[in-house]
Formats: structure tokens, sequence, C-alpha cells
């Protein structure tokens, strides 16, 4: 049986949430209720997954970098109602419309930015890729800085993730 001091708190959580606008998926928490730094965290982290993709490891460090603790932060990242798979799929896309990527180096960069290996495979799968259109990109981009022979900058291509087939058409349409 929950005493009345617990009833309080958690009455007392949801009408911050209330107020502060964020009311949500809140749970109990820590110490039966969502502090008022939870719920704070909760509204940042809103906030930021509404401008830009984030995983769950990059927004919890993000919330902390912002001045929250790490338990008020990882609140917030775990309540914001995100689905982790379509914001990898999101800054999969991000990366895409500024730099050419084959599918395992996009994989990479998205765990780097501490998405699940599960995620950052879904991300880049569901990006909406070409990956020989980024091969092509990846080629010319390397043959504008600096000078390649047919085979090593099939190699090159290669080493950075790209299957031999899309490397082959990514030089043959750049070289």
């Amino acid at each position: 049986m929950r005493s009345m001091k617990s009833r309080t708190a958690v009455a007392y959580a949801v009408t911050l949430a209330l107020a502060s606008g964020t009311l949500g998926l809140v749970s109990v928490g820590r110490a039966g209720a969502a502090t008022q730094g939870d719920l704070q965290a909760l509204g940042e982290a809103r906030t930021y997954l509404s401008t830009e993709a984030f995983s769950l490891g990059g927004l919890i460090a993000q919330l902390k970098f912002e001045g929250y603790s790490t338990a008020e932060a990882t609140f917030g990242a775990n309540h914001a109602g995100a689905n982790w798979n379509r914001e990898a799929a999101t800054s999969a896309k991000q990366y895409l419309s500024s730099q050419a990527f084959s599918l395992k180096g996009l994989v990479s960069q998205l765990k780097f930015d501490k998405f699940t290996i599960g995620q950052a495979t879904f991300g880049a799968v569901h990006s909406g890729a070409n990956w020989n259109r980024e091969a092509v990109l990846s080629a010319k981009e390397y043959l504008s800085t600096e000078n390649f022979s047919r085979s090593g900058l099939i190699g090159q291509l290669e080493f950075e993730g790209f299957t031999p087939a899309q490397a082959t058409y990514g030089v043959d349409k750049a070289y």
C-alpha cells in the first residue's frame, strides 16, 4: 500500500509536468517520482529531438553537457518518446546529404554516434541511399584532391567499405 507521502510526491510530479507542458509518459523513477530536474531534462530532450537526430547515448551525453545529472539526463532521454531506429535513419540521411558513405562506413559512423549496431544498421539500410551513386561521389571526392590510378582508387573505395562491384562502378563513372 502506498503511503500518503508517496501519493503526494506522485501528485506533485504530475502537477509539475502539467505546469511545464511536458506531460507524457512520466514513469515513477528512482525515489518514487520524477524530480523537477527529470522533467526539465525531459523537456530539453524533446526539444533536441525536434530539431536533430540523436542516439540514446548521444542524447544523454548532450543533456549532461547542458548540466543535467546523469540520472536526469538518462530519465529525460529514456522518456522522450524517441524511436531510435527512426533517429538512426534520419541521422544517416543527414550524413549522406553532406558526404559520400558506403553502407559499412555509414554503419560505423552511426555506431560512433552511439547508436547500437542494430539501430545503426537499420538507419543505414533505411537511409534511401543508392550505394553505387555513393561510390561515384566518393570516387569524385578523392579525384578532386588526390591522384589515383584506376586500380588504386578501386582499392581505396573497397577499403572504405564499398563492395568490389560498387567500387568498380564508382571509379568507372568518375574516372
